[in-house]
């Protein structure tokens, strides 16, 4: 039996800081000129506690209970298990929301097309088109919120909810997208202000290599305990996910988002737990430092010619190559002279996964799964069709003849998808 921390021995360790993902941290100088913080564990030995370790006070306590070291497979098999099987399933429910958004939008430009009687539509009747896509949102949005005007809600109150969900509407898929994360991370930094919930955010909102747990991989990735830390990645992400998101698409920057943090605290893990020294001295991280380092980096493989802006050298624009070769840099030193304020090599595990996947991982990852959910979509289809089902009744699509259509835009769209899904040109 594995030993366990007798209870005397549990009530001297005080609570330990977590790790911060994330470079723009000025450490206190400690007595010694070291430089590193003073929250930092020190090691020091109790006469009056039998040999256990004491930790400063004010400091987060990775565990609760007696304290039973992980087993190897916690250690080491069970982490990558979760890792590979939530990326590859965060990639596989991307692929298959993405065919099927994709099937929605050629059948809406199919129906649009017969009702505007035009190969080629006009600018002013794209922009009237999208103009009817808002107005269909808008409606949407007025008949969720209905409960609002029932509840009595003061009418104050009502107009400010109109407006931002007004504004929502007009956002951009990309800014919807971004502005969702960040209000995800909102109310996990919100629940971290509130001391009654600090248990429970300690045990599956920030990730400790001694733990045993796995889940907390995928949950420290939206955790921030601290202000500052909370507002530097939530505008890193606002300035660099966007411009990704616009690339990808909704998604795949999702499942590459999910899968960077994984990834990186994975790294992270693995490389605590191969070289401790003590169970009780390693130390929790949390943050979204490790996902942004990917964006990051995989932004400055698609954009190799952008400058950017550092916090502390505001007028003096970069090249994100540089920036980032620098970032790593740096990130290099720190495992190399043993700093612990930063997760070093969740940053560098982060920013080298963004760049192979930019480099090659949407070929070999991407494009796959799209294939996968084509066929795998296009087999249900079938099946649908095979299985009788007395609530589903016949519609007609509208169609158009063929002198109308031969040799257009829309026919090569449409042969491109149909040999995609291996139905071949349905002309």
């Amino acid at each position: 039996m594995r030993p366990l921390l007798s209870q005397s021995s549990r009530n001297t360790l005080l609570r330990q800081p977590p790790r911060n993902r994330h470079h723009l941290s000025t450490p206190s100088q400690g007595s010694n000129g070291s430089g590193r913080s003073s929250m930092v564990l020190s090691e020091t030995m109790d006469p009056s506690s039998s040999g256990a370790l004491s930790y400063p006070p004010g400091s987060f306590l990775p565990f609760r209970g007696a304290f039973r070291p992980p087993t190897p497979f916690q250690a080491f098999v069970k982490p990558v298990l979760f890792t590979t099987v939530a990326s590859a399933g965060a990639f596989a429910v991307a692929a298959y929301v993405w065919e099927r958004n994709q099937v929605t939008l050629i059948k809406r430009i199919q129906a649009w097309r017969a009702r505007a009687k035009n190969d080629r539509p006009t600018a002013g009747e794209f922009v009237q088109l999208q103009t009817e896509i808002l107005q269909e949102r808008w409606a949407r949005v007025l008949e969720r919120f209905r409960w609002i005007q029932e509840i009595g809600v003061p009418l104050e109150v009502q107009k400010a909810i109109w407006m931002l969900r007004q504004r929502w509407v007009e956002l951009t898929p990309g800014e919807r997208t971004i502005w969702g994360i960040i209000g995800i991370n909102s109310i996990v930094f919100a629940a971290w202000q509130i001391p009654r919930l600090g248990p429970f955010m300690e045990k599956w909102f920030m990730h400790s290599p001694n733990s045993g747990r796995s889940i907390t991989l995928l949950t420290s990735v939206f955790s921030h305990h601290h202000l500052w830390h909370f507002g530097l990645n939530m505008f890193a992400l606002y300035s660099f996910g966007a411009s990704l998101h616009d690339h990808m698409g909704r998604e795949q920057f999702l499942a590459f988002y999910l899968t960077t943090g994984m990834t990186a605290s994975l790294v992270s893990h693995l490389f605590t737990v191969a070289g401790r020294t003590a169970w009780l001295a390693m130390v929790p991280s949390l943050g979204a430092s490790g996902a942004l380092f990917g964006c990051v980096s995989a932004t400055a493989y698609m954009h190799p010619d952008a400058s950017v802006f550092l916090i502390f050298l505001p007028f003096f624009p970069i090249k994100i190559p540089f920036a980032l070769g620098a970032m790593m840099g740096l990130d290099l030193v720190g495992i190399l002279r043993g700093w612990r304020t930063f997760d070093h090599y969740a940053h560098l595990a982060g920013a080298t996964f963004g760049l192979a996947y930019l480099y090659g991982g949407q070929t070999h990852i991407w494009n796959r799964c799209q294939q996968w959910a084509i066929d795998y979509n296009k087999d249900a289809d079938k099946f649908a069709r095979l299985t009788p089902n007395p609530h589903r009744h016949a519609t007609s699509e509208p169609s158009s003849s063929p002198q109308e259509t031969q040799g257009s835009a829309w026919d090569k769209t449409k042969s491109w998808w149909n040999q995609r899904r291996g139905g071949g040109s349905k002309d």
